[in-house]
């Protein structure tokens, strides 16, 4: 089967390090999944991310520090003050601590974030990010995915410790949230103004979200020196209005994923990085959900999907690199 010509001048464009207008990658979008199309732009893109980050992953941990019933009811999330049956848990600090010890063990892990919901203490953040900065091998960067917040608490966050972190203006703000987009988009710029460094995300994505949708989503936070974008699917959740309408197939996910990294591959990053990747992440980061039940499981896991998509080194956290073999998995106990 011949490939569409147009599309094909468009990635080449993408893999070239040529501008991708936002009409373009709407084009490439229409596309099914698992077509000649789809499956071309997930080939360039894995190559340039390959290229980029020079064959080494990274591995990163999140963990909640704050969570329960979330007053913000956003409803798509499981936090939901409406749907969760979550109770309100603040971790203890000889925990915090304990994670990151266990983390610290082979030095391979690169990124720390600490997840709140939306009504959490900045300054009792602040004091948990000190608490990881002291623990944590040097090097290791240390992220907040939180709630809103202003100038004035970006640097309080960023004078405790604090690298960078995730913040997404989300597909449907202000009608399947409470939050103002406005209000999203200034706190990315508090973020980038105070100096750190912001993953912007592009989501919750679901299947009845049009190639139009997806690109002005992308687009929105993009251009905004940011560092890096992360582009997620919707879960499914019991008691919201979406969980009727399913679930985005991994395949139409990474077909996203794709366009979005080719369209961004010629974009300057204001922090440079060694072993970046492309501007959307892509398979050269593995997260691993760390807690006291499966956080071990979830780190062996994390090494393992970087080994099974063929990375050949894993980052440190001092920005060396360790060799990715059988060996060094056996080593860590992930096999």
């Amino acid at each position: 089967m011949s490939i569409d010509s147009r599309a094909a001048d468009m990635l080449s464009k993408g893999f070239y390090k040529e501008r991708l207008e936002p009409s373009e990658c709407e084009y490439l979008l229409t596309f099914r999944d698992r077509s000649p199309v789809a499956n071309l732009a997930i080939s360039l893109a894995d190559r340039l991310t390959r290229a980029e980050c020079g064959d080494t992953g990274q591995i990163c941990a999140e963990i909640d520090v704050s969570t329960g019933p979330c007053p913000c009811n956003c409803r798509f999330c499981s936090y939901a003050e409406g749907v969760t049956s979550a109770r309100f848990f603040e971790i203890e600090d000889s925990v915090l601590v304990r994670y990151v010890q266990e983390l610290n063990a082979f030095s391979d892990v690169r990124r720390i974030s600490l997840m709140t919901i939306g009504d959490t203490d900045i300054d009792e953040l602040a004091r948990r990010v000190g608490i990881v900065k002291d623990t944590a091998k040097r090097g290791t960067q240390i992220y907040v995915n939180t709630r809103d917040v202003t100038s004035d608490e970006c640097r309080i966050l960023k004078k405790a410790g604090t690298y960078g972190a995730y913040h997404s203006c989300r597909i449907g703000e202000g009608t399947d949230t409470e939050i103002k987009e406005e209000k999203r988009l200034e706190t990315i710029d508090n973020l980038v103004s105070a100096g750190l460094s912001v993953i912007a995300g592009t989501g919750p994505i679901g299947p009845e979200h049009s190639p139009k949708e997806l690109t002005d989503a992308f687009f929105k936070t993009a251009d905004r020196r940011c560092c890096g974008a992360d582009i997620y699917a919707r879960e499914p959740v019991a008691g919201t209005k979406f969980n009727s309408i399913g679930k985005m197939s991994p395949s139409r996910m990474s077909q996203i994923r794709a366009v979005f990294t080719l369209a961004t591959s010629r974009y300057d990053f204001p922090i440079n990085e060694p072993f970046r990747g492309t501007f959307v992440q892509g398979h050269n980061v593995s997260y691993a959900k760390y807690d006291s039940v499966k956080g071990k499981d979830q780190l062996y896991a994390a090494r393992r999907r970087l080994f099974n998509n063929g990375y050949q080194r894993v980052m440190r956290a001092d920005s060396g690199t360790n060799d990715l073999t059988l060996a060094y998995l056996r080593q860590t106990g992930s096999v």
